[in-house]
């Protein structure tokens, strides 16, 4: 490979010739290269006044550059690249939130016109569907646990009931107050149905071996590991009176064990207790309730639409529902 030839003096001189005071290419003299050249080979040659005056001439920098600042914030050079960086940076930012906003905009116009209108109709897969994507409530929405199982989902028996597992509350208080907000906003969409009466939500969370509750962590990568434990149920009812235009709806908090309610007692650092020394509702409250309504469900006949006598006798509803 053919080594390059090393600049001669004049070349040398030529090149640092070129640059301005703020040691940047002066283009003005860069653009009179070749002009230079042949004027200081003629000068040199000639040796006259004549030529050394030519030669003084085309190596005078340029009279019209502009003064230089040194308190400027501004390229020497003219370049404009820090401004473009600038205008770019700024735009990529600017493109960004309009995009995350638009994202977050169709996205809840998406979900809002995707939701179950459990109001209008109730069966296993609205009850799923909502489960799955979540309720509308107040300004927002109502997520529920990802492990559940719908029990019931019927107009026709006017009962809704379903199991959840939480694994999203660290301790007892916080799977009290996130359970009772999921059912309340399960309720209250269902009981809006006229053909559904009662609303059922049971509660099961992960325990390890003294009775701590887990949670998942890492963003559900790492889901809670101990045993499954039912922990309470949450039981919304709607009773229509026949003397009065009003709609009671009652809800029934059942299953609290006493550890339970120490805990939550503990952690709400509260004197009151959520449950008495003669709890006034019981698994067997409990059971009663489930065999009345299964009976009231069984009495309903054509006059409940049509009206007029019962069809059914209560020993006929109990015979068909199996009731001894």
């Amino acid at each position: 490979m053919a080594k390059k030839q090393p600049l001669t003096p004049d070349e040398v001189t030529e090149l640092f010739s070129e640059l301005d005071e703020s040691g940047v290419l002066d283009p003005s003299r860069v653009s009179n290269r070749e002009k230079r050249l042949k004027f200081r080979v003629a000068a040199q040659e000639a040796g006259d006044s004549e030529s050394l005056g030519k030669l003084a001439k085309a190596s005078g920098r340029s009279k019209t550059r502009e003064a230089i600042d040194p308190l400027s914030g501004d390229d020497p050079s003219g370049s404009k690249v820090d401004t473009t960086i600038s205008r770019a940076a700024i735009g990529f930012i600017i493109v960004t939130l309009v995009l995350i906003v638009g994202l977050q905009i169709g996205y809840g116009v998406s979900r809002r016109l995707n939701t179950s209108n459990l109001s209008e109709t109730v069966t296993q897969e609205t009850v799923t569907n909502a489960l799955r994507g979540g309720l509308e409530w107040g300004n927002g929405f109502t997520q529920f646990p990802s492990e559940f199982t719908v029990e019931r989902a019927d107009e026709r028996t006017g009962v809704v009931e379903v199991s959840v597992v939480e694994t999203d509350a660290a301790n007892e208080l916080e799977l009290f107050s996130n359970s009772q907000l999921q059912a309340t906003a399960l309720a209250t969409n269902a009981l809006l149905n006229d053909n559904i009466d009662q609303v059922v939500y049971n509660v099961s969370a992960i325990v390890d071996d003294e009775g701590n509750i887990q949670r998942d962590r890492l963003l559900g990568m790492l889901p809670a590991t101990g045993n499954e434990r039912s922990v309470f149920t949450f039981i919304w009812t709607k009773n229509k009176s026949e003397t009065s235009a009003n709609i009671d709806w009652e809800l029934r908090i059942v299953g609290i064990d006493e550890d339970i309610a120490a805990r939550i007692q503990e952690q709400v650092n509260s004197v009151s207790s959520l449950i008495e020394e003669d709890p006034a509702i019981s698994q067997d409250d409990l059971e009663d309730q489930q065999f009345e309504s299964t009976l009231e469900q069984g009495l309903k006949g054509s006059e409940t639409y049509t009206g007029g006598a019962a069809e059914k006798a209560p020993a006929d509803a109990m015979a068909e529902a199996g009731i001894e």
